[in-house]
């Protein structure tokens, strides 16, 4: 087609280009339309959140407030905590049970040994100690007892010793009782100037594991 005033062809091509635009339009809007009801269908919750996201609010909301909205009202139903049935395992009883204490010996007749003589021996417990672990423990662990030896006492010293009376809880005290007899007397020395009575007196022990 030709024009006299020689535009002809430069309208032609921009009545064109606008309906190119226009048909451009029209496609967009139909993607965006099918899209919207695609998500409208198949995802109601992420279009509810897009909507409210973008504007669907006169005020804008974060992304916090608009999970928010959507969440479960709080419980506020009162609960009695007293019937409330709690599912803990029974208690264990200590199984630790602390060994008897054992009776105070007495011998007819025999005097206690006085406080210079048990001092001697409080300072020499180690002997005491010494036979009761190496000859009652190592038998029987859990070994206890009490032992009165008498003891005879002259010229500063003891000369001899002898168990008087004993309650052990098994036969291992025995063994305990015969090294006490040995080395008990070479043991329990009195410091100088202490002044006992010579005779005959008793020294109560006692013994239990630690």
């Amino acid at each position: 087609m030709r024009s006299d005033s020689g535009y002809g062809p430069r309208i032609a091509i921009e009545d064109l280009d606008s309906r190119l635009r226009l048909l451009n339009a029209r496609r967009a809007l139909r993607v965006t339309t099918t899209l919207t009801a695609f998500v409208m269908r198949h995802c109601p919750m992420y279009a509810l959140l897009l909507f409210v996201a973008c504007g669907g609010d006169a005020k804008p909301k974060s992304a916090a407030a608009a999970a928010a909205a959507f969440a479960a009202p709080p419980d506020t139903a009162k609960v009695d905590l007293g019937a409330v049935k709690t599912n803990l395992p029974p208690t264990v009883s200590d199984s630790f049970v602390a060994p008897p204490t054992r009776p105070r010996l007495r011998i007819e007749n025999i005097p206690d040994a006085p406080d210079a003589l048990m001092e001697a021996v409080q300072r020499e417990e180690g002997i005491s100690r010494f036979c009761y672990q190496e000859f009652g423990q190592k038998s029987d662990p859990k070994l206890v007892g009490a032992v009165a030896l008498v003891v005879v006492f002259d010229v500063g010293k003891i000369w001899s010793a002898r168990v008087g009376a004993d309650d052990w809880s098994s036969k291992a005290g025995k063994a305990v009782n015969a090294c006490l007899v040995e080395k008990a007397p070479q043991a329990w020395k009195l410091l100088p100037g202490a002044k006992v009575v010579p005779g005959k007196y008793v020294v109560q022990l006692r013994f239990r594991p630690t």
